[in-house]
């Protein structure tokens, strides 16, 4: 019960953060909207048919698929947003307070793809979204592994490319500055925008080194059993997960324990498992 209260809570205030980018920002500062927003605008700039109509109709279609594709509770989470957003986009329309707060064109784009970007990336954390043309990207997420960031960046900037046919092109510039804010924010909600690095190490010394980094590192590490590629001897390779704050420090006792090992350093967006999402237990 507590785990569906934080989820219907997370929905709720992701959709207040994108309500409220748009209708401060977005609307306020005549920027072109992505999504099913975007496309209802560009089809009745050509053909006249009322942007309600469209939005609402895409919108069921989407929800179909999201219903067929990822399942009823995923629909049910959904169908949250599709009478939240409305609802809390017209209390930030009526709300004087909330306007006439950024008068910097630019910084509004900036702020405005915080928000947005956050707030989606909240919902599809909660497994939902605010409906539209994020749930094409959740199903492609889902089946084919393509991060959903990526995919509605493509969207997004795509709408915004069918729009710039008849869009000032300042609008334009500032709305696709906005798009990539949005999905860079998006992305780090996703991965709850917490940075750590990972540490290959080849060396000789592996015992040494394993040794310094469980008892004077405060570091997990894993043991990966290798084989030399030019003497065709066995070893090992050792792997751990650290802040970034204690990559050099352990750069530092690895050379002296070893001043020929053989470092790999890359950048990890998430980790999870025993000592990060879950509770470590030492042995």
């Amino acid at each position: 019960m507590k785990e569906k209260i934080l989820k219907i809570g997370g929905i709720l205030l992701g959709n207040a953060l994108v309500a409220f980018g748009i209708s401060t920002l977005v609307l306020e500062n005549d920027l072109i909207s992505g999504g099913v927003t975007g496309i209802g605008i560009a089809v009745h700039y050509f053909t006249g048919i009322n942007i309600s109509l469209l939005v609402a109709i895409l919108n069921i279609a989407l929800f179909l698929m999201g219903w067929i594709f990822l399942g009823k509770r995923f629909a049910f989470s959904t169908l949250i947003s599709t009478f939240a957003f409305p609802v809390l986009l017209e209390f930030f329309n009526t709300q004087a307070i909330f306007h006439h707060y950024c008068d910097d064109l630019l910084l509004a784009v900036i702020l405005a793809g915080c928000f947005i970007g956050v707030g989606s990336g909240l919902m599809i954390r909660c497994g939902a979204s605010s409906g539209g043309m994020d749930i094409i990207a959740i199903i492609l997420n889902r089946y084919y592994a393509i991060p959903v960031y990526l995919m509605v960046n493509v969207f997004d900037f795509s709408i915004l490319c069918l729009q710039a046919t008849f869009s000032a092109t300042t609008t334009i510039i500032y709305s696709i500055v906005m798009v990539f804010v949005t999905s860079f924010m998006l992305n780090k909600t996703l991965t709850k925008g917490t940075k750590v690095v990972q540490l290959t190490i080849i060396s000789d010394a592996h015992e040494a080194i394993k040794k310094m980094i469980l008892q004077d590192m405060d570091a997990g590490v894993t043991a990966l059993y290798s084989e030399k590629g030019y003497s065709d001897n066995p070893t090992k390779v050792l792997m751990t997960i650290i802040p970034p704050r204690k990559l050099n420090p352990l750069k530092e006792r690895i050379k002296a324990l070893d001043p020929e090992a053989f470092l790999v350093v890359a950048a990890v967006d998430e980790v999870n498992g025993r000592g990060y999402t879950l509770v470590r237990q030492d042995q």
